[in-house]
């Protein structure tokens, strides 16, 4: 039988409202780099002091915006499986071998809770929209994105997405948010922030 642990942090409670919501602007500003990259490998390990799994997420990176992008990045986060015992932080995305990411880096990525802005919020994943064969961006939920409306980012409309599920705004619209356009954005959200 699998054990399902769901780790409210490290220390204390850390629940969605005790995170600071950050708008796309300040999303792309405040990272230290954002890379585009394929998850290579997970490695969980208990430890054997706390109990708690952690896992080293290791990346090949393909794009970097803001810093050269090295062949590899690693990281440790609180989280994984080891044998039937699952853990992982509350909204934290399930990252998986083979997943495609943009991650937003923090100027610390050795903190326990991940490298990126916004604990969630700097995760997005990459898929292949089947009908155009043109990479697309999803949220850290993997909802499908529509588009980046000011500081908000707009959903697809889809059936579980109308369920009335918190979240961003959904777009009436199937037309998917690529890639390119959302790096595009990055990139000039970011070279706002140099020119001022």
């Amino acid at each position: 039988m699998t054990k399902v642990i769901l780790l409210a942090a490290a220390a204390g409670v850390l629940s969605a409202s005790s995170v600071v919501h950050l708008g796309f602007t300040d999303l792309s500003r405040l990272a230290r780099r954002v890379v585009v990259g394929r998850i290579e490998r997970i490695t969980s390990y208990q430890d054997t002091a706390s109990g708690r799994i952690h896992s080293r997420v290791e990346i090949a990176e393909s794009r970097s915006i803001a810093g050269a992008a090295p062949a590899a990045f690693t990281f440790e986060m609180i989280g994984g499986a080891v044998g039937d015992l699952r853990q992982w932080l509350a909204d934290f995305p399930q990252l998986q071998e083979g997943d495609r990411v943009v991650l937003f880096l923090a100027e610390d990525t050795n903190t326990p809770f991940g490298p990126t802005i916004g604990l969630w919020q700097g995760v997005f994943f990459i898929d292949r929209d089947p009908l155009t064969g043109v990479d697309v961006i999803a949220d850290h939920r993997r909802r499908p994105l529509a588009e980046i409306r000011g500081d908000q980012l707009i959903t697809v409309e889809t059936p579980a997405a109308q369920s009335g599920s918190a979240g961003p705004r959904r777009a009436g619209s199937a037309a998917r948010l690529t890639l390119d356009a959302f790096l595009s954005r990055v990139s000039t959200l970011r070279a706002e922030k140099t020119a001022h």
